[in-house]
């Protein structure tokens, strides 16, 4: 029975490892997969300049101390006559190949590691870009139930992870366990295979010892992303709402839990490390008794102190070169066991389902002619709590609509079922009576959308970057002129000696949240779009500018169909039509 639950734990072990195995195959493409190929015949080279620098001790010590034995070598008897004629200078040849073995392969060692750091460099930049672009094919809902700080871990720190932990430490394996094989090689070639007596239980040992640990690490490997994602979520909380933390009695409150989260993830680097020691400590301890036990035999056995010296020497090389090998393997298998599950991760990411596209060629627009229908549209973010119930709506293209109602009422919801974003529950929406019922089609259309809202971003860039930062297009400066009045971003220019070259800072930290938004208006101007979206776009506004925007937005009539969102009955004075909403339905005022 025991038998039995070994070899199903084995089994599984096996199974599990070749997972890990099929998951980095899958994730690496065609040129990488290239590299990792051109990166083990490297290892193997490294291996072989290795395997000669330690070799050549033996000639090295022996022709200083009996350089009238060096042609009872094996390999050097060719050379036994040249030898014997040229024993003068015997010494300095020897010292020169010895040295240019060894500064060979540091070279070599230097270039080998430089390449593995832009390898694994690059690897990281394209997979972090390509789970970004995975998490954008994703549809409206994907985004909606996921938390920000677990998307933000999965790109900033889960892919850093599994280049720098998992893939670097596997290159790193591979790279050792070669050079060690070719050290057990030349051991056996140059016939001190009793060596292997002591050499091998002491590295059974050794490893039996590290892998009790294996199981906590697998738990601290878990424990550190979730600890990560909190810690990334709180801090987000923190920065994007300083102003009301500073406002606020709850300072000391989120003070106290990050502290908690950070001093947790702190306590489980601090055991990873703790763990990674152990390792050297033990080699350290097998290294001094193997030496110790071959010294002991050698003087035993009566050997000569020149065999001694040579064979001593030629053993502390071996050591000084297997002992950190292996110390790094056992490092670098714990620091890979420690980011398995960000491969995992990434993995699941990565093989995320396209929902949707992000562009069409050439950002092809829908034609649109006519009207936007919404027939019986309904929508429940969970059962039996309806959000928008039975709604009926055409806004006609050139229209002004006007939208308003309290917070939570629907009105951002039907912004997302007119904009496609999200799907309705029951209904249907069309555009100029045609359903749109695949990507490409839903694409074009939202191609015809600028959208503007109280949440808009602006990038860390000019003020003039951030407005024209939508168009392909060479700047047209009437165009930028006329969105800079409309959305009279003009207004506040001038307290810039920059001006339009004025930079927003990051998080738009540099400028007011009232020049922010009609930094953001200016870019709807701008972009003269056929569809223009403002969903609560001036609620950061002075009375007086917010009157004035929504006079000039009134202007675009006939040019762009406008979808004007706000809790405000009053700014939607100039709309031709006007609805809210009563019971998750849409009633018509206006």
């Amino acid at each position: 029975m025991l038998n039995a639950r070994i070899n199903l734990i084995n089994v599984k072990s096996k199974d599990i490892k070749m997972r890990y195995i099929k998951n980095l195959l899958y994730l690496l493409n065609k040129k990488e997969k290239k590299k990792f190929i051109s990166i083990i015949f490297i290892f193997i080279i490294l291996s072989f300049l290795e395997v000669l620098g330690i070799a050549s001790v033996i000639p090295f010590v022996t022709a200083l101390f009996s350089p009238e034995k060096l042609e009872k070598i094996t390999f050097l008897n060719l050379f036994a006559e040249t030898i014997n004629k040229n024993r003068d200078i015997i010494v300095p040849i020897f010292c020169l190949i010895f040295l240019f073995i060894f500064v060979v392969k540091n070279i070599f060692y230097i270039m080998t590691n430089k390449f593995i750091s832009f390898f694994v460099s690059e690897y990281r930049a394209r997979i972090a870009k390509d789970i970004l672009k995975k998490f954008l094919h994703q549809d409206f809902n994907f985004f909606m139930s996921k938390k920000q700080g677990a998307l933000f871990t999965i790109i900033s720190s889960e892919t850093v992870n599994f280049a720098n932990n998992f893939l670097y430490s596997l290159m790193i394996l591979l790279s050792e366990i070669i050079i060690l094989f070719g050290i057990f090689f030349l051991i056996i070639f140059s016939g001190q295979a009793k060596s292997f007596i002591i050499i091998i239980p002491s590295i059974i040992i050794v490893g039996l010892i590290i892998k009790k640990f294996n199981l906590k690490i697998k738990k601290w490997s878990h424990e550190r992303v979730e600890i990560h994602e909190n810690l990334i979520t709180l801090s987000q909380r923190i920065f994007v709402g300083i102003r009301d933390i500073y406002l606020s009695r709850n300072a000391d409150k989120l003070i106290e839990n990050f502290s908690s989260f950070s001093e947790k993830q702190a306590k489980l680097d601090a055991k990873n490390l703790v763990v990674q020691l152990i390792p050297k400590a033990l080699l350290e301890i097998s290294g001094i008794v193997i030496l110790l036990t071959i010294i002991i035999y050698f003087t035993l056995s009566g050997f000569t102190d020149d065999i001694i010296i040579s064979n001593l020497t030629f053993y502390f090389l071996v050591a000084y070169r297997a002992i950190p090998s292996y110390n790094k393997i056992l490092i670098q298998y714990q620091r890979f066991q420690y980011s398995k599950n960000s491969i995992e991760t990434i993995k699941e990411n990565i093989s995320l389902k396209d929902y949707r596209l992000l562009s069409v060629p050439n950002n092809e627009k829908l034609d649109f002619k006519k009207s936007i229908n919404l027939n019986n549209i309904s929508f429940s973010y969970e059962k039996n709590h309806p959000v928008i119930q039975n709604v009926n709506l055409e806004i006609k293209k050139g229209e002004i609509i006007g939208v308003f109602g309290e917070s939570g009422s629907g009105k951002s919801t039907l912004l997302n079922l007119i904009t496609l974003l999200i799907k309705q529950k029951n209904g249907e929406i069309s555009v100029d009576g045609k359903l749109l019922d695949n990507q490409f089609e839903i694409r074009k259309f939202q191609n015809l959308i600028t959208f503007t809202s109280q949440d808009t971003f602006l990038i860390e860039d000019t003020i003039k970057n951030n407005i024209i930062m939508n168009s392909e297009r060479e700047l047209n400066e009437v165009k930028l002129n006329q969105a800079l009045k409309l959305s009279r971003v003009d207004i506040f220019l001038n307290q810039f000696t920059q001006g339009l070259d004025y930079i927003v800072g990051s998080h738009s930290r540099k400028i007011s949240s009232g020049q922010r938004q009609r930094i953001a208006l200016a870019r709807a101007f701008y972009d003269t779009n056929e569809i223009l979206i403002f969903d609560e776009a001036t609620n950061a506004l002075d009375e007086e500018n917010e009157k004035i925007i929504f006079q000039n937005i009134t202007k675009l009539k006939h040019q762009s169909t406008v979808i004007i969102v706000s809790h405000k009955k009053e700014n939607l004075k100039g709309c031709d039509k006007i609805f809210t909403f009563k019971n998750h339905s849409l009633l018509q005022i206006k």
